[in-house]
């Protein structure tokens, strides 16, 4: 009797857990376990396996009773989240020991757009997920448990910050405040998921919307105060208010020295500072704090991984990124920088695996995409003897150019007018000053990513950054010798490039500013200066976009194509250019008509050259181009002059580029 009554006394407590939605320990999964792996069918018969998911970021496994209104909550937020975010990648399965029939009914009532899987209880079994119902798990990469949640209400709160705060860890802002809104309308007091909307803001650049998230948050007492003032101190760094940042960080410090964020907000304003040891102090303080949100924790230890990269102790720098990644599955800066860290040790194979996970993360992401294209690159150049030795021959010419003092072979044409082959350009990595970027190879993504569109562009050659780098190596030239303008006017020439791209990137605390210069190396002169504020990791494929636009912009409003009329039939000119100097379909030339130069006391006065015509290209060949008339103020005849127009490119789309 004793025995029976202590069994329903357990029973009756079990019960009134899950009815209040309160989180239990018994038997529950832990976090980092492996999620077992199952194989279960829908009610149309439809298998669906666990182990095929491992390419996905994340997925959520969401056990409940298909009866329990209380025990779908989660699901069905969740559904409706997905429905109005379809690119968030929102991967839910649910899971019911329901029959067949009953869950039938639910998704033609609910039209639900996850698979449900019908499981016989050999699954929930695996996941303590028979009792407590809904039980909810996410899965992250590599099939990791990385959140398990066990009853509805208050649980499922719990569930859907968690889930917004790990959409925010991998950059996918839209979905992370759409979730926290989805908790705020039934908790507005909920500190965690304003702080997800706060942070989601601060990622997209949005200062003002942040500060005013934040502000609200610091005017109230206890965690909320705290939290505010975190997010405050970023937003106040971020405007370029650094003073203001400080005394904010300081101030939770005072309030809250358990938590890791004020610390990391002084080692990145003490960076920018130029005071290296003091930040790294900062840095070191954030990882040993408990408190606060992981994810900080995370970011303290990357910048302590690019510090130790940047001294070259690859080991410790490996081993933070690991931290960094344990904290933070998502977290793909820090997997993409343990990439750069094994790169710089001629590791391309470990360095290509590392790419490719943050690639799993991110699929948007920029910097993994540039760097394992090129890092396959690296890989098929080695197993290729032909290429390898191709390389290494042009890397011995240019060095020897270089020791000698020679430019690269270039031969004169007879034909002084028409425009050659594509402008041959040398992009030297930009230089990075100021404050410690998240990012380690940024210079090398921007270089890579300009490389490869410069070139497909067919107006510009660019000396192979692999080939620049180790005939650099080779010559013996440091950083420091890279910033005298003589020696990189010698190494150009030595590469037989006109043009030179120069960059600086200055991290501040606010943003990243690029800035290139562009050097003609036979006039030895600066022609154009590019610069942009780079606002967030959110907008960097469109600022390399713009980048490259603006490049292309500026060599073409220096060199325009020139050449002349071959032949007219009619409305149709035929041009002494092709693909081969980077003509495509589209493009304008103007027949160009020299007049004579006129003397006025004594002076010679050249007449800018007469617009005659207009045509626009149709068809291109390698060697030549076919173009339409578009207006004449006299006859288009043989021998003709034509010259580029790129007025109307001003302001345009380059998608024919």
């Amino acid at each position: 009797m004793k025995l029976w009554m202590r069994w329903c006394h357990a029973a009756l407590i079990a019960l009134s857990i899950t009815l209040a939605g309160i989180p239990v320990a018994y038997s529950q999964m832990k976090a980092g376990e492996a999620a077992p792996l199952f194989t279960l069918k829908n009610s149309q018969g439809k298998s669906f396996e666990l182990a095929g998911m491992k390419a996905k970021p994340m997925l959520i496994l969401y056990f409940f009773d298909v009866a329990s209104r209380p025990s779908q909550e989660g699901l069905l937020s969740l559904d409706k989240l997905a429905k109005l975010y379809k690119d968030a990648e929102l991967a839910v399965w649910g899971i019911t020991r329901s029959d067949a029939g009953q869950v039938s009914q639910f998704l033609s009532q609910t039209q639900l757009g996850f698979p449900v899987l019908i499981d016989d209880g050999t699954v929930a079994d695996q996941y303590a997920a028979r009792i407590i119902l809904p039980t909810a798990c996410i899965v992250g990469p590599d099939l990791k448990l990385l959140d398990y949640f066990q009853g509805g209400g208050k649980t499922t709160e719990a569930l859907l910050v968690t889930l917004a705060e790990r959409k925010l860890q991998s950059r996918q802002t839209n979905i992370a405040k759409a979730l926290s809104n989805e908790v705020t309308q039934k908790d507005p007091g909920n500190v965690r998921a304003k702080s997800v909307q706060g942070y989601a803001e601060l990622k997209e650049g949005d200062l003002k919307a942040a500060e005013n998230t934040f502000s609200k948050l610091s005017q109230k007492k206890g965690d909320a105060e705290i939290v505010g003032k975190e997010g405050l101190s970023q937003v106040y760094a971020q405007k370029g208010q650094p003073d203001k940042a400080m005394t904010m960080a300081r101030e939770v410090e005072g309030k809250a020295g358990d938590r890791a964020y004020s610390h990391l907000v002084q080692g990145d304003l003490l960076y920018s500072q130029n005071k290296p040891k003091e930040a790294e102090a900062e840095y070191r303080k954030a990882i040993e704090k408990p408190g606060g949100n992981p994810s900080h924790r995370a970011t303290a230890y990357n910048q302590l991984g690019r510090i130790y990269a940047a001294r070259g102790d690859y080991s410790k720098s490996l081993g933070m990124y690991d931290q960094a990644v344990s904290l933070d599955p998502f977290y793909v800066e820090a997997t993409s920088n343990k990439g750069m860290t094994y790169e710089r040790q001629g590791q391309w194979d470990m360095a290509l695996e590392s790419y490719r996970k943050a690639q799993a993360i991110d699929h948007a992401d920029p910097f993994a995409a540039t760097l394992a294209a090129n890092a396959n690159k690296m890989i098929l150049m080695e197993k290729d003897p032909d290429r390898r030795r191709q390389i290494e021959a042009q890397i011995d010419t240019y060095a020897q150019n270089y020791k000698d003092g020679v430019a690269a072979s270039d031969q004169k044409s007879d034909d002084p007018w028409t425009s050659g082959a594509a402008i041959q350009m040398m992009l030297l990595e930009p230089v990075e000053t100021g404050g410690l970027s998240i990012r380690d190879g940024f210079p090398r993504v921007l270089t890579l990513h300009l490389a490869e569109q410069l070139n497909s562009s067919g107006r510009l050659g660019i000396v192979e950054p692999i080939v620049l780098e180790r005939v650099i190596r080779k010559v013996g030239l440091s950083n420091s010798d890279l910033a005298d303008p003589d020696i990189t006017l010698k190494l150009a020439r030595a590469c037989g490039a006109k043009l030179i791209a120069k960059g600086t990137l200055y991290h501040l605390v606010e943003g990243t500013l690029l800035k290139y210069k562009l050097i003609d190396t036979v006039a030895n002169r600066e022609s154009k200066e590019i610069s942009r504020q780079l606002a967030s990791a959110a907008t960097l494929g469109k600022d390399m976009h713009w980048l490259n636009r603006e490049m292309l912009l500026a060599v073409m409003g220096e060199y325009p194509l020139q050449g002349f009329v071959v032949q007219v039939n009619g409305h149709e000119v035929l041009m002494n250019l092709g693909s081969k100097q980077g003509v495509v379909v589209g493009a304008l030339f103007d027949v160009v008509e020299d007049k004579p130069a006129v003397e006025f006391k004594g002076k010679v006065l050249k007449a800018e050259a007469a617009v005659m015509a207009t045509i626009e290209v149709v068809r291109v060949e390698e060697e030549f181009a076919y173009a339409q008339i578009k207006e004449q103020r006299r006859q288009i005849a043989v021998e003709d002059k034509l010259r580029e127009n790129i007025r109307v490119l001003k302001g345009e789309p380059l998608s024919n580029w």
